[in-house]
């Protein structure tokens, strides 16, 4: 167990300081939140659920029994027949019943200062199901184990809170092997979008379940999104809510103080979750750094100990099999990320690739593997890692423009919007040959699609453009370049290999690299090629 850990966090809005020696601190005005999944990650099971109000969580009105062999349509008339029940007792609340049951008085209590008319009405439509999961918890302790110490040392190469180490407990429950019903995966729970920035994924190779791979992944995206943020708060609520949400939020709001983003923002995207991942971290942190006084005594798995050696060249997994004299399925059980077509033999293992061998097993190195596997083609590739979460916001603005990101086009955005880009030109007063430049705002006309449609238009074209761009290349790290006086855009971007623009933007997100002056400070991506299998 990371005994003692330490949330060191910067100033937050309200002027409180995070010191190191503080980790007791928690907002006073999130504690009955704190103390929801406290109860949710030690008292109950995933036998059952909390039925309770979305935004006020100290008022629990049932803790329901789940029946094990029960349908989701089972389950659902059974949680819809409690909520009509308690919107019955809202309802005599609020119409101001004086001959009110015990249960009616527990019930209006508990909204407590928020007890009101209004409230109550609100509250008849906010009755929400939590599945219990202390059975999860407890195991996801026992597990965390195996991986403590490179959470650990990953943090600590970093600079990085050691409370962070907490937060798969949130995510996974510590089960490198999670998947969520929106395609979040392993221990850190990545996206797919996500992860191919930080880690391989393809069809030979998804390091999203590497619990050592994504540790070093979750590590690069916790620190981009404090440097991007300034406190650790919004970069952990980030962790869900991704970096460019909570810029918004924060600049929105006009705040960093976490409480009132977590009690007062609105937005569509904005939901349960992601009000409540900052304060559910803060709970699961408190169980881990005190499990005995939840669960009793509890014993973790031995730290995971191993050996790796890098593979030369894209090898058939029969090859490394006989060549390291390891058994496929203990090979199978220490590389996780190696998914079934190379065990089925239909992909290979990809060169550069860490493989990881048991650690009874004999040394070897680079050299030796490469002499052994002689009989293939041991062409030798740098495995590196990183790239980054995008932090740029596509959203429309509340006046209907958009700041104009790399890559984009007039053109572009007439097809997003099913208008003429002479329409557009005419809109933004703009000569016909005059192109639009990164980092200016330019207004859209919304006739003939919704804002909504033309935001996910944008995000998807980043996406798929990104995507094949990741599929052949990875940043290896970053270093930081000083304009000079004459430098253009297009001149830094050939100096590092062609490096596309939009990624520099990504990595410079409150630059405006459309005006280059000299002196500016510009944080360039280092990229490789990444080999193909």
């Amino acid at each position: 167990m990371l005994q003692g850990l330490l949330l060191a966090c910067l100033a937050l809005g309200s002027g409180i300081g995070w010191a190191a020696d503080d980790l007791a601190y928690r907002p006073p005005e999130l504690e009955r939140d704190v103390q929801f999944w406290i109860r949710v990650y030690t008292e109950v099971a995933t036998t059952e659920g909390l039925l309770h109000d979305e935004h006020h969580l100290g008022v629990v009105y049932q803790t329901v029994h789940v029946e094990p062999g029960a349908t989701p349509a089972q389950r659902s008339e059974q949680l819809d027949g409690l909520r009509e029940h308690y919107r019955s007792i809202l309802g005599r609340l609020a119409a101001g019943a004086s001959d009110l049951s015990a249960e009616e008085r527990r019930i209006q209590l508990a909204f407590g200062s928020e007890a009101s008319a209004e409230r109550y009405v609100q509250a008849m439509d906010e009755i929400r199901f939590q599945l219990g999961q202390a059975d999860r918890f407890r195991e996801g302790i026992v597990r965390s184990g195996a991986w403590e110490a490179h959470i650990a040392e990953t943090l600590g190469h970093l600079g990085l809170p050691p409370a962070l180490a907490a937060l798969p407990h949130v995510e996974s429950s510590f089960n490198p092997e999670a998947y969520s019903k929106v395609g979040a995966a392993g221990l850190w729970q990545f996206m797919r979008s996500t992860g191919r920035r930080f880690l391989r994924i393809d069809d030979a190779v998804d390091e999203r379940m590497d619990p050592f791979r994504a540790t070093e992944a979750a590590a690069q995206l916790l620190d981009f999104n404090y440097r991007l943020l300034g406190t650790w708060p919004l970069a952990l609520t980030a962790y869900n809510h991704g970096a460019a949400g909570m810029r918004r939020a924060r600049d929105t709001m006009g705040t960093s103080d976490i409480v009132a983003i977590v009690r007062q923002h609105r937005s569509q995207s904005f939901g349960f979750a992601s009000r409540n991942f900052y304060v559910s971290f803060l709970a699961a942190l408190e169980i881990d750094r005190n499990p005995e006084k939840y669960f009793g005594p509890i014993q973790r798995r031995p730290v995971a100990r191993f050996k790796e050696v890098e593979v030369p060249a894209a090898v058939p997994v029969a090859d490394l099999e006989r060549a390291v004299n390891v058994d496929r399925s203990r090979l199978a059980a220490l590389n996780p990320a190696l998914l079934a077509p190379v065990w089925q033999g239909q992909r290979r293992v990809p060169q550069g690739y860490r493989l990881r061998l048991p650690d009874d097993a004999a040394d070897w190195t680079r050299e030796q593997l490469v002499a052994r596997l002689a009989a293939t083609d041991p062409q030798v590739a740098q495995p590196g890692p990183t790239p980054l979460s995008d932090p740029l916001d596509y959203a429309v603005a509340p006046d209907g423009s958009i700041r104009i990101a790399a890559a984009e086009t007039l053109s572009a955005y007439a097809d997003w919007l099913g208008v003429s880009a002479t329409r557009l030109r005419d809109l933004n007063a703009l000569r016909p040959s005059a192109p639009v430049v990164m980092g200016r705002r330019i207004k859209l006309d919304f006739s003939k699609v919704d804002r909504l449609g033309f935001e996910q238009k944008r995000r998807d074209y980043h996406q798929q453009l990104q995507s094949r761009y990741f599929a052949g290349h990875r940043v290896t790290g970053t270093e930081l370049y000083v304009s000079r006086s004459g430098d253009s855009l297009w001149a830094v971007t050939q100096r590092y290999a062609k490096l596309p623009l939009w990624l520099l933007q990504q990595y410079n997100p409150d630059l405006h690299l459309g005006a280059l002056r000299a002196g500016v400070k510009i944080v360039v991506p280092k990229v490789e090629e990444v080999p193909v299998v």
